[in-house]
């Protein structure tokens, strides 16, 4: 099993569906909400943990009730109630992105912005660095960066490794059939990267990709899903 769901966050939530949605998350996302300042990021961090929710009841069949979160020395959440269940969630501007799998997953999205290139990108190895200045011109050396980074992000956060190893350390190589490590840090690593509404890049790591399953939706769509279910007995 290996599903992703993609949100966009094209609308606001009225009142109502806020306190119906903050009631279900657990206290620690509640903590964190309250410490944002701008609503922009208080309304992704509560989408995110409602998509997660949603998707481990919807395929796993996984009440609230039945769910503990727990991190690791890492800070990577996982669900220490169903260690045999894996997740992964990642946001960036107008978009949220949660995948569950059966074996350990890795996600990250990110909006492709106008960045310095040259400073950022001494960050990787010289064969990245490399490929990324090879492009034909300044937009596709962005796109090229950003397929780079969202792959290095999704790969450390599959193993859980945060940044303890150093983005340096190891090198992907692209074209335009196959992704790759140059060194193999973990061998069922498999890779995909896309670009979502032009101006997004997302990439996934898991040894599961021939079963991935991906679903695009809206905020509006989400509330829907939740109106749909019994939130007493789904949370």
């Amino acid at each position: 099993m290996l599903i992703t769901n993609y949100l966009k966050i094209d609308c606001s939530l009225d009142s109502n569906t806020w306190s119906d949605w903050y009631s279900l998350i657990d206290t620690q996302r509640q903590n964190q909400i309250k410490k944002f300042k701008f609503s922009d990021d208080k309304l992704r961090s509560l989408a995110a943990g409602i998509l997660l929710r949603c998707m481990l009841f919807n395929h796993c069949h996984l009440p609230l009730d039945h769910l503990t979160f727990s991190r690791s020395n890492y800070g990577k959440p996982f669900l220490a109630s169903h260690p045999d269940i894996f997740f992964n969630l990642t946001h960036s501007s107008g978009f949220i992105a949660c995948s569950i799998s059966s074996l350990p997953v890795g996600i990250d999205i990110e909006r492709m912005e106008k960045i310095d290139l040259k400073s950022i990108s001494s960050f990787f190895s010289t064969k990245e660095q490399q490929f990324i200045h090879s492009r034909e011109n300044q937009l596709e050396e962005i796109e090229a960066f950003y397929s780079i980074w969202t792959l290095k992000e999704a790969f450390t956060k599959k193993i859980g490794a945060g940044l303890s190893i150093p983005l340096d350390a190891y090198s992907f190589d692209l074209n335009e059939k196959t992704i790759s490590l140059s060194k193999p840090l973990a061998n069922d690593a498999q890779f995909y990267s896309c670009t979502i509404e032009n101006h997004y890049k997302f990439a996934l790591c898991s040894s599961l990709l021939d079963e991935h399953v991906e679903n695009y939706l809206s905020l509006t769509e989400l509330i829907k899903k939740c109106q749909n279910i019994n939130c007493n007995v789904m949370l």
